[in-house]
């Protein structure tokens, strides 16, 4: 999304996911010479509120695009005074550690007793693993979109507790970047709660979220060799990138077809605002019979108190009156949903449903 949220909030921890009231495991530690899990899990407890940055800044010399297994990192301390050491585990990511440990916060000994049931307490051995468990905060109550429609969608926040509305016909988990393995780990927190049709999502509104022939391939690369296969659709966030790039999205979109995915396009407002030939992408995405949902955002920041139906890029609204797919606008919340049937119906375009941004319902 283009929007202030998502470009800020996309890289923030999810440190609460309310979502459920189950234990999970969500953390594995490797034992160090002299731990006892008294001390484990008071020192995972103070690391409550750590961020990727305060990691960096205490470990300079590693390279978080580069971790390696076995690796010793230090986890601050909020306080300022004393570290976890964490060993890094296959697929290990700077975000996926810190968002786990904040999710562990409330740890206590007797909860990971319990989750690692062949571990004697008072005989811990080095390089034991210990599997770590997050105890989740009561779910949030259910709530519905309040629109009638074909299609009732909703972003699903990857980054956000809130719950997913009962009553949607899709959900897509967003986390505004286009690094496979990065959708991947975020999507992850939204998996088991996601409501109707499950999409993930590739792309942004910023810099981290930008498309180039490099990033295509390696999303469609990822389609072909089933990494997706936890979803039934897969979504795309077109609005900054390189340009020239409609072969290869054409390419991704034929990929998942064949995978069996559904494809949702997204763009802000009628076409990406950061691509240079954004008109001629954009009549390739009409024109394409491989995407099932064209989306174009009728907001820029996301908290809008109406539909806003600018134009990007000079590319007319009247162009979606010959869009193969179905046009389902991404709009705030589903109450602007019929002004948006009112205004699209005037450009001679007919609407399938909308898709909302808001994480919670109108009331709150």
């Amino acid at each position: 999304m283009e929007s202030i949220s998502s470009q800020q909030r996309s890289t923030a921890p999810n440190y609460f996911n309310q979502r459920t009231n189950e234990m999970s495991v969500e953390l594995v530690y490797i034992v160090q010479a002299g731990d006892t899990l008294s001390a484990i899990a008071a020192s995972i407890r103070a690391c409550a509120g750590v961020t990727e940055q305060s990691v960096k800044d205490k470990n300079p010399d590693i390279n978080e695009n580069d971790l390696q297994v076995g690796q010793l990192i230090l986890i601050p301390h909020s306080s300022g005074d004393g570290a976890l050491a964490y060993t890094i585990c296959a697929g290990d990511t700077l975000w996926a550690i810190c968002n786990h440990i904040n999710q562990c916060e409330g740890v206590t000994v007797a909860d990971i007793v319990a989750e690692n049931p062949a571990v004697k307490p008072d005989l811990l051995s080095i390089h034991d693993r210990l599997n770590i468990p997050a105890a989740m905060a009561t779910a949030e109550p259910s709530w519905t979109l309040t629109s009638t429609a074909d299609v009732m969608g909703f972003w699903d926040w990857t980054y956000s507790s809130a719950a997913a509305p009962q009553n949607a016909t899709l959900s897509i988990a967003f986390s505004g970047y286009t690094d496979v393995q990065t959708v991947l780990n975020n999507a992850a927190n939204t998996k088991g709660s996601m409501v109707g049709t499950h999409f993930i999502c590739f792309g942004g509104g910023n810099n981290a979220g930008a498309f180039d022939i490099g990033v295509l391939d390696n999303i469609t690369d990822a389609i072909k060799a089933g990494q997706l296969q936890d979803y039934q659709g897969v979504a795309f966030d077109i609005e900054t990138g390189a340009a020239e790039l409609a072969d290869g999205f054409k390419g991704a979109f034929a990929a998942a077809k064949a995978a069996g995915l559904q494809v949702l396009v997204t763009v802000s407002h009628s076409a990406p605002f950061g691509i240079s030939d954004a008109s001629t992408l954009m009549m390739s995405l009409l024109a394409d019979a491989n995407i099932d949902y064209i989306s174009p955002q009728l907001y820029t920041d996301g908290t809008e108190d109406k539909n806003n139906y600018d134009i990007a890029n000079g590319f007319s609204w009247e162009n979606y009156k010959g869009c193969k797919a179905a046009v389902v606008p991404s709009i705030v919340k589903a109450a602007y949903h019929p002004s948006a049937q009112e205004y699209f119906a005037k450009e001679g375009v007919t609407l399938s449903g909308y898709i909302q941004w808001q994480q919670t319902d109108e009331s709150s």
